[in-house]
């Protein structure tokens, strides 16, 4: 009999582990630290780059479809609307070449599918398939010691740092339901907390293939009372909605949790919802569908092949993971000996939990009933219709070079322009808030190649270094990207901005000692990747000169 699925988690306790002496990294650990801080301090700058990018191609497609011609579906009379319908292929003949179309309808016709599952789920625009895997996760906990040590540099001359020394490290396991997999070969206890990286049915979205809108004649709730009172009876402009219209989703539009339960009837709400309900706080919005809708799932891959069934308490599909061969058991009996788990029993072990292996998933859906779009309106090659498909500014085709927007509910073309307009401005600010954190460690390693210390100067002084680090930065991206075409001006102000903060900084910060830039760089990265002395060792700790602080400054 299959097991059934189970929701506790599950807590054991691992080893302690006490490390004397300096708490560096070195060997391998100590060379992957240094290249995982490389990549850190390497990448945002890319990041940056890559998301400008993005935010100028939205911005000039967005542009350009504000100052283009826009046909409303809606506003199109019942003779345009019978030529369109006789004739798709006329399609210039009422809509002009390469316009854009706007339209909001309430008549939705789609249904969305995963084969992989045998599930279809009509009037969906937007399928999620949410797949979660029953995996353990260690918790280290470690606590260190403040020790000092001298360390020298290439010239003899010396110097006092503090670092870790004497550490002991708690290893605690936690096992429960998780939306991605976790590689336990790095566990200090593998054996007895191994997770299987099994992952037959991984998270996936699916948009429907052939959606169908009808757009009645009217404006605002006019539209509404039309598509009632021709519900069933034709009428209207019916037009094809292109599956890359949905590619980024429907804008507004939440995602509801789909549950099979019988007749599709809601369960009652426990005492817990009318509590929280009873003070305010938003009901659960689930969608429900009747059990009947499963017929085919018993015959679907997901089931024949790799063991899913239907269990509820949620609306999970679930596959047990199977037990492993004889010989990979006894493998595992052996690590757990030689990592001294085996005998290891704890009262967790016999708490009702899934199984490390175990995979579930569920569905959530996007199933708006009043959509807006805004795309080009085109003759479908395949049929006798009319399709809405994204319109492409470059060859790229990539979704910030193109406008083909769905939005829930009762939009403008203008509204919807400015919605799309506000959330890439948005994403590109949460990228540039990102950068002036990166710009912290970053303006202390130009310090350090400048032969500054900025993190033994003032507040005022780090702060300068930040900013002169952060406005030359991004001034040069806008500069690069959008040239002196749009926002010259606050590129000019960020760049010189940029470099008069770098000035004032690199002017009042603490001297430090000379040497080579390059392996003044490398020590100060060493230093962070917490790797021994002698892999970091400085040309010299001899400060020259002398200091200048913001009193004496103007």
């Amino acid at each position: 009999m299959a097991r059934g699925m189970n929701t506790m988690p599950t807590m054991r306790r691992g080893r302690t582990v006490y490390t004397p002496g300096p708490n560096d990294k070195r060997g391998l650990g100590g060379f992957c630290s240094v290249i995982f801080l490389l990549a850190i301090l390497s990448l945002p700058p890319l990041i940056l780059f890559g998301s400008e990018m993005a935010r100028h191609s939205r911005y000039v497609a967005l542009s350009d479809a504000m100052n283009s011609e826009i046909v409303e579906l809606n506003h199109l009379n019942g003779e345009e609307v019978r030529t369109l319908g006789n004739s798709p292929v006329n399609v210039n003949s009422v809509v002009p070449n390469g316009a854009l179309v706007h339209g909001v309808s309430s008549s939705i016709d789609t249904i969305t599918s995963d084969a992989q599952a045998g599930i279809q789920i009509p009037g969906a625009l937007a399928l999620k398939r949410k797949t979660e895997y029953c995996q353990w996760q260690e918790i280290a906990t470690q606590q260190c010691q403040t020790c000092t040590r001298t360390v020298k540099a290439a010239d003899n001359s010396s110097k006092e740092e503090s670092y870790q020394c004497n550490c002991i490290t708690q290893y605690d396991y936690v096992k429960t339901w998780r939306d991605r997999r976790i590689n336990s070969l790095m566990f200090d206890q593998p054996g007895a907390h191994h997770n299987p990286q099994r992952d037959p049915m991984p998270s996936r979205t699916f948009v429907s293939e052939d959606a169908e809108l009808t757009f009645h004649e009217g404006v605002g709730e006019m539209i509404d009372e039309v598509t009632h009172r021709n519900n069933g009876k034709g009428g209207g402009l019916k037009a094809r909605l292109d599956p890359n219209m949905l590619s980024s989703g429907i804008r507004k539009q939440p995602w509801r949790k789909i549950d099979f339960v019988l007749n599709g009837m809601a369960p009652p709400p426990s005492y817990f919802s009318r509590l929280f309900s009873f003070f305010g706080m938003p009901k659960r919005n689930t969608r429900y569908e009747p059990l009947q809708m499963l017929k085919d799932t018993p015959y679907a891959p997901a089931a024949t092949q790799d063991g899913f069934a239907y269990v509820g308490q949620g609306g999970y599909f679930f596959s047990p993971y199977e037990s492993p061969s004889t010989t990979s058991k006894l493998f595992n009996f052996f690590v757990q000996y030689m990592e001294g788990s085996l005998f290891d029993w704890q009262m967790g072990d016999l708490m009702p939990s899934c199984t490390a292996g175990d995979v579930r998933f569920s569905y959530q859906v996007q199933d708006p009933n009043k959509v807006s779009v805004l795309g080009q309106l085109r003759s479908n090659a395949h049929s006798s219709g009319l399709q809405i498909t994204p319109r492409i500014m470059n060859r790229d085709g990539s979704s910030e070079s193109s406008v083909g927007l769905v939005h829930s509910g009762s939009n403008t073309a203008q509204q919807m322009i400015i919605a799309e307009d506000s959330d890439s401005r948005n994403a590109a600010l949460f990228v540039r808030a990102l950068l002036f954190l990166w710009a912290i460690p970053a303006s202390r390693l130009a310090g350090v190649a400048l032969g500054r210390e900025l993190g033994e100067s003032t507040f005022s002084v780090q702060l300068e270094g930040v900013i002169g680090v952060f406005a030359t930065l991004l001034g040069g991206v806008w500069f690069t990207i959008w040239g002196t075409d749009v926002g010259s001006r606050d590129t000019i102000i960020f760049f010189v901005m940029g470099a008069y903060f770098g000035y004032l900084s690199f002017k009042s910060s603490v001297r430090r000692g000379g040497g080579r830039w390059l392996n003044a760089v490398w020590c100060r990265i060493g230093r962070w990747a917490n790797v021994p002395p002698e892999w970091r060792v400085e040309d010299s700790y001899v400060v020259e000169g002398s200091t200048r602080t913001d009193s004496k400054r103007l």
